[in-house]
């Protein structure tokens, strides 16, 4: 276990595969835990870091394939759920849309309609 843990082979393995592997670690980090509280091995306590490393790119593959899952899914409707969205900045997120800014009350199409612009001929 002392070789470098590679991310790329997780993303081929399946997410039942996944979690079961998930399981076992989140199992072994409690027994580090149990030992270190017992005053164990110091060889074993510095492997809680490592397990927890681990798992931390466990759960970074999991939901990788899930967000890709969601977006596949929902790529046919153009609607993606907000946390998928792009973040942007609030002012971009709050402010009209092209159509929305098109629009014009009803008092503005009666101005328009009933005052437009004058034309004047210029004399030289």
């Amino acid at each position: 276990m002392s070789q470098k843990f590679k991310v790329r082979k997780l993303r081929e393995q399946k997410p039942e595969d996944l979690l079961k592997d998930l399981e076992k670690l989140k199992g072994e980090l409690i027994q580090l835990r149990t030992v270190k509280v017992s005053a164990g091995n110091a060889q074993k306590l510095g492997r809680i870091g490592l397990v927890r490393k681990r798992i931390a790119k466990y759960l970074t593959v999991i939901n990788e394939q899930r967000r890709n899952q969601v977006k596949t899914a929902t790529k046919s409707s153009g609607k993606l759920p907000v946390d998928l969205r792009g973040k942007k900045t609030r002012a971009i997120r709050q402010r009209l849309t092209r159509s929305e800014r098109a629009q014009k009350t009803q008092r503005q199409w009666k101005r328009l309609n009933n005052f437009p612009l004058r034309k004047f001929a210029l004399k030289e």
